[in-house]
């Protein structure tokens, strides 16, 4: 609700009429609208919500102090018909989610409007979470590291990359995640120098380390973690490259504070791993946002220009990989605090704790 009147203060000040937001997350963020196949519209006065049939209901529950629009021919030619009655002439949309068709109804329909192209409205506020946000990214946290813990019996030499997965999914689902927040990533022996790596019916042998990313949700709202699992005992060679992983990892979190910028996040893992030899290794940004996507701002990479701020929740993941050998990738959360930020995720992850 807080965002929402902010929104409404920028489109008064903008002389903005109306604000359509199309983009499905940034509806349930601003509203707490929970169904989909929907369309926001924000006036400096009255708010709308346009739907079909099937959420209608649902969304008198949900919101129950925005005007419930139901479509009648089609979702546009509702909403048209709304901007008309209204007398809306000048109209903010968000231009990377306003269909191509949409834009052109709305042209098409409406006499003189002029149609204002915007960009991150919405994701600017998104960046900083609630208490409220925080207690939900917490609890996929927990629920997500129990999950991990419940299957480390059940990987052994002869499991299939996708049992791995599986698995973790039902315990996901277990302890209470609506569902996993991606597609889980195992990726075994020299599979790992796939950052992405699809789970696979590839069954682990004896020597193999096991790259696993993964995450739950919860209301919403997700985690993201990896970590390296070990099948026997860690050859000196992999001890040397997860340990410098490990430090630049350490380096990042260091830097972590409000005021510096994204980028510097990004260097402090980037330049350690160079140093050591590995910069080639190492092509995908230190880390992301998370929260009610699994990949939003801040962005945290080299060409950044975003500025850290208090509350802000994001990933802190640097890795080296190497075709044909493997490849380490160690992935933590971090919310960022008034003096620096607080580690969010606690699976251990140092060799000693790891080592077998």
């Amino acid at each position: 609700m807080h965002c929402l009147s902010k929104l409404k203060e920028e489109l008064k000040e903008k002389r903005i009429e109306g604000f359509l937001v199309s983009r499905e997350v940034n509806i349930r963020y601003v509203t707490k609208f929970t169904g989909s196949e929907s369309i926001l519209l924000i006036t400096p006065d009255k708010d709308y919500l346009f739907t079909d049939f099937r959420y209608v209901e649902q969304a008198r529950l949900d919101v129950p102090w925005i005007r419930i629009a139901e479509k009648k021919v089609s979702l546009m030619g509702t909403i048209c018909g709304k901007l008309k009655r209204l007398g809306i002439k000048r109209l903010s949309v968000e231009s990377l989610h306003l269909t191509l068709d949409q834009y052109e109804e709305i042209i098409k329909n409406i006499k003189g409007i002029h149609v204002i192209p915007t960009k991150g409205i919405i994701e600017r506020y998104r960046k900083r979470k609630s208490q409220e946000e925080l207690r939900k990214i917490r609890t996929a946290i927990d629920i997500a590291e129990k999950a991990y813990y419940g299957i480390q019996k059940k990987i052994k030499a002869g499991v299939s990359e996708k049992k791995i997965a599986d698995l973790l999914e039902l315990e996901i689902r277990k302890y209470g995640g609506g569902s996993s927040s991606f597609e889980t990533i195992c990726a075994a022996g020299s599979r790992a120098s796939q950052p992405h790596a699809r789970a696979s019916v590839k069954k682990i042998q004896k020597n193999d380390p096991i790259l696993i990313d993964w995450g739950a949700n919860f209301q919403f709202y997700n985690s993201d973690l990896t970590r390296i699992r070990f099948m026997d005992r860690i050859s000196t060679e992999f001890k040397k490259i997860y340990q410098i992983v490990l430090d630049a990892q350490s380096f990042a979190i260091e830097s972590v504070m409000p005021g510096r910028t994204a980028k510097d996040v990004d260097s402090a893992a980037r330049n350690f791993i160079k140093k050591k030899g590995f910069e080639k290794c190492f092509g995908h940004g230190v880390g992301h946002g998370i929260g009610l996507e699994v990949h939003e701002g801040p962005t945290i990479n080299k060409r950044s220009r975003e500025i850290l701020e208090e509350n802000m929740v994001f990933t802190i993941e640097p890795g080296i990989y190497i075709p044909g050998w493997g490849g380490v990738r160690i992935e933590d959360m971090v919310l960022v605090t008034s003096n620096g930020c607080d580690i969010l995720t606690h699976v251990p992850k140092t060799l000693t704790e790891i080592a077998m």
